[in-house]
C-alpha cells in the first residue's frame, strides 16, 4: 500500500486523517480506500493537479473505495473526498460535508489503457454536460437537466457576455462547475411523444430544479420557455393564471404547462429529451437537451434494467467517473463571450470547442463514452 502524503500546504486535516483514506497501485490503476462513514451514504474522491487547484475529475460511489483506471504514468495527483449526508434528498446543494485537505498519491508506471464500458445490447451510452445550478461543486443529474456540449455551450453563451455577474441560477460564468459524464440508459420505444422530435429512444423533456429548493430538486411538464426553444407549440396547454395562452411577457413568470398523466408518467421513468433551437424561426438544431428523473435512476449495485422488489425497473445509471472544468477555464480555452442574446451556430460551435479543449487538459487518459473515444483526445 503507498500510504498518501500530506500535501505541505494542507490547512485543514487531511483526508488520510479525516477518513483514513489510503491508495494503492496496482495493475495500472488507482485504488483509493476510505473507512466508511456513519453518517454518510455517498462518497465523492476529487483529483487535482496540486494542493490549491480545482479538481478535474470526481469518481462517486455508495461504497467505500473507487478505482481510478485513466491515470497518466509516473504523476503525482492531490486527492481529497468528501462525504454526503445520509437520507438527504439529492446529490446537490445543502447535502455534502466540505472535502478534507488533500493527499498525494502517485500513479505507477505501468499505465494500461483505460477499459471502457460498452453497451449492451438493451441499453446505449449518452455523454451528457450539465452546468451545476446553485452551487460551485457538483450537483450530479438526478431530477437535474443536462445536455450535449454543443447545445449547452450555446444556451451558456446566452449568459457569458458578463461572466463575474450572477446568473439567474445564483453563479457567476467564471466560477460555474461543468460536468461532463458518460451515462449507460435503457433502450425503450416510448410512445406518443411531444417533445422528443419524433424520437421514441428517449420520454417526454422535464424542466428540472426550478421548485427554489436545490436540495430538494423536483422535475416538472416540459415549461413554456423549453417548449419554445424545442420548437414545440405551447398554445393550448401553457396558460396564465387568467387562463390565456402565456406569451413572451407571461411565459417566464406567470405561466402553468400541462402534460398527460401518461406523458408525466414515461418522463418519470426514462430520461427525457427535447432538441434545442436557440432562435424559433432558425432551423438549426444545437443539440439536445436531456432530463434525469430520479425515481429511476440505478443505485452502484443495480444493473440497468434491473427489476426493483416494488415493481419498478431503473433505467439509467451514471458512470462513476466525471469530468470537470470551471467556467474561467473554458474562457482561457477560446470561449467567446460577446454574445448576449444573439446565438449563432459559428458562436456555439466555437464555444463547444472551447469545452472540448478544456476537458481534453485535464492529465488523464481520452475521456470515452458512447463505445469509442470522443472528440477529448
Amino acid at each position: 500500500v503507498i500510504e498518501c502524503r500530506p500535501s505541505l500546504s494542507a490547512m485543514v486535516p487531511t483526508a488520510a486523517a479525516v477518513f483514513g483514506l489510503t491508495c494503492q497501485w496496482n495493475k495500472g490503476a488507482m485504488n483509493i480506500s476510505w473507512t466508511p462513514q456513519s453518517s454518510s451514504d455517498y462518497y465523492e474522491v476529487q483529483l487535482a493537479v496540486n494542493a490549491t487547484a480545482e479538481p478535474f475529475v470526481v469518481h462517486s460511489t455508495a461504497g467505500a473505495n473507487v478505482v481510478v483506471d485513466s491515470l497518466l504514468p509516473s504523476r503525482e495527483y492531490y486527492v481529497t473526498m468528501r462525504t454526503h449526508a445520509a437520507s438527504t434528498p439529492s446529490l446537490g446543494p445543502g447535502t455534502w460535508g466540505q472535502p478534507a485537505g488533500r493527499v498525494v498519491c502517485e500513479s505507477g508506471a505501468d499505465v494500461v489503457p483505460k477499459k471502457r464500458k460498452l453497451a449492451r445490447a438493451d441499453t446505449t451510452l449518452l455523454e451528457v454536460m450539465r452546468q451545476s445550478e446553485f452551487t460551485y461543486d457538483v450537483d450530479y443529474l438526478m431530477n437535474h437537466d443536462s445536455g450535449t456540449i454543443e447545445a449547452d455551450a450555446a444556451f451558456a453563451s446566452m449568459g457569458a457576455s458578463h461572466p463575474d455577474r450572477p446568473s439567474p441560477f445564483n453563479i457567476t460564468f467564471y466560477n460555474a462547475t461543468f460536468t461532463l459524464y458518460c451515462v449507460e440508459m435503457l433502450k425503450v420505444d416510448v410512445p406518443d411523444t411531444f417533445s422528443t422530435g419524433g424520437n421514441s429512444s428517449y420520454s417526454d423533456y422535464m424542466s428540472c430544479n426550478d421548485n427554489h429548493n436545490a436540495t430538494d430538486p423536483l422535475c416538472i411538464c416540459d415549461n413554456w420557455i423549453d417548449r419554445i426553444l424545442s420548437k414545440v407549440n405551447p398554445d393550448g396547454n401553457c396558460h396564465d393564471s387568467f387562463g390565456h395562452n402565456c406569451t413572451y411577457l407571461t411565459g417566464m413568470k406567470d405561466c402553468t404547462c400541462t402534460c398527460s398523466q401518461e406523458n408525466m408518467d414515461n418522463s418519470n421513468k426514462y430520461i427525457g429529451m427535447m432538441p434545442v433551437y436557440m432562435d424559433p424561426e432558425d432551423e438549426y438544431c444545437y443539440g439536445q437537451w436531456f432530463s434525469h428523473p430520479k425515481p429511476t435512476e440505478c443505485d452502484d449495485d443495480e444493473e440497468v434494467g434491473a427489476a426493483r422488489a416494488d415493481g419498478s425497473v431503473c433505467t439509467w445509471k451514471r458512470h462513476r467517473e466525471a469530468r470537470i472544468v470551471k467556467g474561467w477555464q473554458v474562457l482561457q480555452s477560446g470561449f467567446n463571450t460577446s454574445a448576449s442574446k444573439t446565438i449563432t451556430p459559428a458562436l456555439a460551435k466555437q464555444n463547444a470547442d472551447a469545452f472540448y479543449k478544456s476537458f481534453a487538459l485535464a492529465p488523464m487518459q481520452p475521456w470515452g463514452c458512447e463505445d469509442t473515444v470522443s472528440v477529448l483526445v
